[in-house]
């Protein structure tokens, strides 16, 4: 694992200045292995939170694996990239959302223009966005397999969503697919691009890619013949823990769970 307390001024500068950071050579072959591993036998069986493309078959996420698997329950409890989080925003935090994007070879598709925060407060309920994503590549990233695409600085903005509020009361499906709830409007993707460009998130297996829910991102489709797949964790402050139940399933929307005093 890498030095997480000399990384962590470069990673705050860099995700206040541009929205993103990678970390390279952050987790070691056995340790990606390990979660690839898991990964392939949790695939195998049947659990809730798992999503398909549209041609029903592919699998495209995996949503809270912590919640109903060993291995992925001590993932979840990594207190070194928890400390990482409460670092970055200052305060105590807790995980909100584990999720893995499989992008698998040749059919995984493209996840449109979005920004991570709308579905949290419109979905979950949480008011400020006082969270953090840390992902893990698990695959090496290239141009050919659908990387991450920021747009540096766009956590800057406020932005604008095409047809936000039809898609206020859809199916929480609906904010996985590839036609993708509250996708951002394209001229302000345009005017944003054109100001400040575009940068891939490209990496080796075991880097980490450290953004913040406001930053505009995309991929396109993995055109390889190798999957490409990205754990991402998602830290909330526990100030901003949603004030009413809203009720998406557990595997979307974490529930901070107050220690209880030791009798």
């Amino acid at each position: 694992m890498g030095d997480i307390i000399a990384a962590n001024s470069e990673v705050y500068t860099a995700i206040k200045n541009k929205g993103f950071c990678i970390c390279h050579g952050f987790f070691d072959n056995a340790y990606i292995n390990a979660l690839n591993k898991n990964i392939d036998s949790y695939s195998s069986s049947s659990h809730p939170g798992v999503i398909k493309e549209n041609d029903g078959k592919t699998f495209r996420g995996i949503h809270g694996p912590h919640l109903y698997d060993d291995f992925f329950k001590q993932i979840a409890a990594d207190k070194a990239l928890l400390s990482m989080a409460e670092d970055i925003l200052g305060e105590s935090c807790y995980l909100h959302q584990f999720k893995i994007n499989m992008k698998q070879k040749m059919t995984g598709n493209a996840w449109p223009w979005h920004e991570d925060f709308v579905y949290w407060r419109e979905k979950d309920g949480i008011a400020e966005p006082k969270l953090i994503n840390i992902a893990v590549l698990l695959d090496d990233s290239n141009m050919l397999n659908g990387p991450l695409c920021f747009i540096p600085g766009s956590h800057k903005y406020s932005h604008s969503y095409a047809n936000s509020e039809e898609r206020k009361l859809s199916d929480w499906k609906n904010d996985l697919s590839s036609d993708l709830n509250y996708q951002l409007d394209r001229e302000a993707i345009s005017d944003m691009i054109d100001n400040n460009g575009v940068e891939f998130a490209i990496g080796k297996a075991g880097d980490l890619l450290i953004f913040s829910p406001l930053i505009a991102h995309c991929s396109g489709s993995n055109l390889s013949p190798k999957d490409r797949k990205l754990l991402i964790l998602t830290y909330n402050a526990i100030s901003n823990v949603p004030a009413v139940d809203k009720g998406r399933p557990e595997f979307l929307c974490g529930k901070f769970k107050q220690a209880q005093p030791l009798l």
